[in-house]
């Protein structure tokens, strides 16, 4: 796929966010790319590394057409650093289809102004989805995100800054994750995520296992890509040759998606950027249902609990669990409620449950931690205007 070469992200305010104003101690400045991360994370990165199970492969860099690229007889594939940007090469417990007949809905980039309608259209319809959000967005709109919480929206991390993480050396990737883990425990009420979406898709083994070493995130690709994201809110496209130039092109190509086969089941990559990103799914979606799809948060596919300390939203949040605490600090246990007690996989599916995925489910035998402090963030009043988010071209996945 081309992405464009400029990655922006514009920011403009008057007003601070209460949450960054209650965190200005600990939380980054919105936009930081890389932000350095906290010592108890490096920790468990180096124990992890130390035991071998974050691998040392040399930093992709950019090319001048904006692609992640690496050294001549670098080995891009599956036997190598198997790069999704490269080689389109997933991970073994990368999450890139659904069991048949079924479609995973799921977003990015927020939460933005142009969010709130599509919380509402899902809440109505009683659908849920899986919505990654950029750390900077949550600060600057944490009104957004407690609507996104409140319509019972499952949220996953898409990093700090929207960077190209092949990019970042392994310290910049360990801040980029675990900060906006920690905004989204601190506005929640302490919910700590256990998927991510990396942007642009863009991963290695490197990136991955610094992921799932340290936060126990699992990566959620795709299989569609709606490239949403090119049509601005006049109508236009960003895209030159390619992706829609209309809502018309837009609407077919997701119409598209749901009259061919079932098998594999679908993820599609869409956004929350613009009114016309999210039209787009308000205005196909009864026909995905008339299709007969059933439509799905990503880990309701599989049967597996929205976060690392809670089932879902709503739900008792587990206590003696914390924000990088590292893979091995969920043991294996058939006695857990975040374990799932059956599936909805099929051979189709690219989750395998005997994987440490859903090794991670489990959490019962972890000792007592104290995080209540984080849900005096959700008795916040919202700022009065919501911040003006712009974004270059190269905020996209």
């Amino acid at each position: 796929m081309l992405w464009p070469a400029t990655l922006g992200l514009l920011l403009t305010s008057t007003l601070a966010s209460p949450l960054y104003s209650r965190q200005t101690s600990t939380l980054p400045a919105p936009g930081t790319r890389g932000p350095a991360p906290k010592s108890e994370w490096i920790a468990v990165y180096e124990a992890a590394k130390g035991a071998g199970k974050i691998p040392t492969f040399v930093s992709a860099k950019l090319s001048g057409a904006g692609n992640p690229y690496y050294p001549p007889g670098v080995d891009t594939g599956e036997n190598g650093v198997c790069s999704w940007s490269a080689a389109a090469c997933f991970g073994d417990d990368d999450i890139s289809d659904a069991p048949d007949g079924m479609y995973g809905v799921s977003f990015d980039d927020g939460p933005l102004p142009s969010s709130p309608a599509l919380y509402q259209f899902l809440q109505k319809q009683n659908q849920t989805a899986t919505h990654f959000f950029i750390g900077t967005n949550i600060v600057n709109n944490p009104d957004v995100f407690r609507q996104a919480l409140a319509s019972n929206a499952h949220i996953g991390v898409h990093t700090w800054s929207h960077p190209y993480m092949t990019t970042l050396n392994d310290t910049q990737i360990l801040g980029e994750l675990g900060w906006t883990v920690q905004a989204i425990h601190d506005l929640s009420g302490g919910l700590i995520p256990k998927f991510w979406r990396p942007p642009y898709g863009d991963a290695d083994n490197r990136v991955r296992a610094i992921a799932k070493e340290v936060f126990n995130l699992t990566l959620v690709g795709w299989n569609r890509d709606s490239d949403d994201w090119c049509l601005n809110e006049s109508g236009g496209s960003s895209c030159g040759s390619y992706g829609p130039k209309s809502t018309d092109d837009l609407e077919n190509e997701l119409r598209s998606w749901v009259v061919g086969g079932a098998s594999p089941g679908i993820i599609g990559l869409e956004h929350e950027l613009t009114s016309k990103s999210v039209g787009g799914f308000v205005n196909t979606y009864a026909g995905l249902k008339q299709h007969g799809w059933d439509a799905r948060c990503i880990p309701d596919l599989f049967n597996l609990s929205w976060y690392l300390n809670s089932a879902t939203n709503g739900q008792p949040i587990k206590s003696g669990v914390s924000i990088g605490a590292g893979l091995s600090s969920f043991p294996p246990t058939s006695s857990s409620i975040f374990e799932p007690t059956s599936t909805t996989s099929s051979p189709s599916a690219s989750l395998v449950l005997t994987s440490p995925v859903a090794a991670v489910e489990s959490i019962s035998q972890a000792v007592q931690h104290i995080a209540s402090s984080a849900t005096s963030y959700l008795a916040f009043s919202p700022f009065s205007v919501p911040l003006a988010f712009v974004l270059a071209a190269g905020l996209l996945a």
